[in-house]
């Protein structure tokens, strides 16, 4: 019998019992996966190959967390990382080979087979929303868990990500946290709720910006726009730092939401991108641009430094002179 007549239901997944009921037998699961049709993700949880092969990690790990939540029902509700991963919320250095919830039951937390079950200590019914039929905790209370429970640099990639999305705002998570001013990293996700800017728009600035406070270098500001002489938008820099009379751009940028709707081809992209680059560079800014290997162990310090000495020449060669008129 093909497997492949038997539909993932929606969820993105079949089960073992689903599979046993349209008249397939072990015998016969177990030679699709040797086939690769289908792969098993947990304990009697099969994806279809060719759907997982077009998700990506978060969207792997969502399916994942489908399954589980449909297993627990309403006796837990997704948090942490995982509930980021169900809002689109992105993240960074939080792995996703575990899924977390928070029990709801009263039940104790413990850790099996990839599920971290978290103790539901301070949860009230505004805390929970639900999203496909699954009970999952609010975008702010997951991004503020992250925070919490990661690396300052983890806690304001996803502090970005969901303000830049809307998910939520500086307001709701500074009163929330007031909430969770006991819990273990509360000093760490207060630190990194300090740092967080919705005009971030891509995990990499959001990683730069905490290497630039680690080294105590000059805040930037953020989406510096520039203008022609009849005052028409050329482009933004991800940073600016006007008074050194500089600015930075990121270069291989994974935008928050992604590029959804850019039908232009990469080499169209790429003229674009450097046709707006010549056109800011008219203006009297130097300009510096990193990458992601520019962030990598040791090489983040000298990037710091590299910074450091680029804000210093800009400054030499275009703000002697200048006068900087403040807006109203």
């Amino acid at each position: 019998m093909n497997l492949d007549t038997v539909p993932a239901a929606g969820r993105g997944y079949v089960t073992r019992s689903d599979l046993l009921g349209q008249g397939h037998d072990d015998r016969d699961i177990r030679a699709a996966v040797r086939a690769g049709v289908i792969r098993r993700r947990r304990r009697g949880v099969y994806v279809y190959a060719a759907d997982d092969d077009r998700r990506t990690p978060d969207e792997r790990h969502v399916v994942d967390i489908r399954s589980v939540a449909d297993k627990l029902g309403p006796a837990v509700a997704i948090s942490h990382q995982s509930a980021c991963a169900v809002h689109g919320i992105a993240t960074y250095g939080m792995p996703l080979d575990t899924i977390h919830v928070t029990r709801l039951d009263g039940s104790a937390g413990r850790r099996e087979h990839g599920l971290a079950h978290h103790v539901g200590a301070v949860v009230t019914e505004d805390d929970i929303t639900t999203v496909d039929g699954v009970l999952v905790m609010t975008p702010a209370r997951a991004m503020l868990e992250v925070a919490m429970t990661g690396s300052v640099e983890s806690g304001v990639v996803t502090l970005d990500s969901g303000l830049h999305l809307a998910r939520a705002d500086l307001d709701t998570l500074a009163a929330m946290s007031s909430r969770f001013s006991s819990w273990p990293g509360a000093r760490t996700g207060r630190y990194a709720l300090t740092l967080a800017d919705e005009r971030a728009e891509s995990p990499g600035e959001s990683r730069y910006r905490v290497l630039f406070r680690r080294e105590n270098l000059p805040v930037p500001d953020l989406q510096v726009a520039f203008h022609d002489e009849d005052g028409r938008l050329i482009g933004r820099t991800d940073f600016g730092w006007l008074e050194f009379c500089h600015v930075g751009e990121f270069d291989g940028k994974i935008k928050f939401g992604g590029i959804a709707g850019d039908a232009r081809t990469p080499q169209e992209i790429a003229y674009a991108e450097k046709r707006r680059e010549d056109l800011i560079r008219r203006h009297p800014v130097g300009m510096s641009r990193w990458g992601w290997h520019d962030l990598a162990g040791t090489a983040g310090r000298r990037t710091a430094q590299r910074v450091r000495s680029d804000l210093d020449q800009s400054h030499r060669l275009y703000a002697r002179g200048r006068v900087t008129i403040p807006l109203a």
